[in-house]
């Protein structure tokens, strides 16, 4: 189910922080595709890590759960907005 294709560097790549931000958002809203992916595996990792999953499909499966349903957009627009607040 998880990551069935494979990608190309070019697939990956980012840019200035403008294109990153944009990148970011894409995945947040849901966007599919390499870096999205990309984001799944290093979520997952953090999650097993941190103990809240129990292995790195259970991560993979929360990580992929936190963007569909919102709430990783939602976290990182509470962080913009208490970044902002705060200087």
């Amino acid at each position: 189910q998880f990551f069935e294709t494979k990608a190309a560097p070019d697939e990956l790549r980012g840019g200035q922080p403008e294109i990153n931000a944009e990148i970011t958002r894409k995945v947040l809203a849901g966007v599919k595709g390499p870096k999205r992916d990309v984001v799944l595996l290093n979520a997952s990792a953090a999650l097993v890590a941190s103990g809240k999953a129990d292995d790195f499909t259970d991560g993979l499966q929360l990580a992929e759960a936190s963007i569909d349903n919102g709430a990783a957009a939602n976290k990182l627009d509470a962080l913009v907005t208490f970044t902002q607040e705060n200087g």
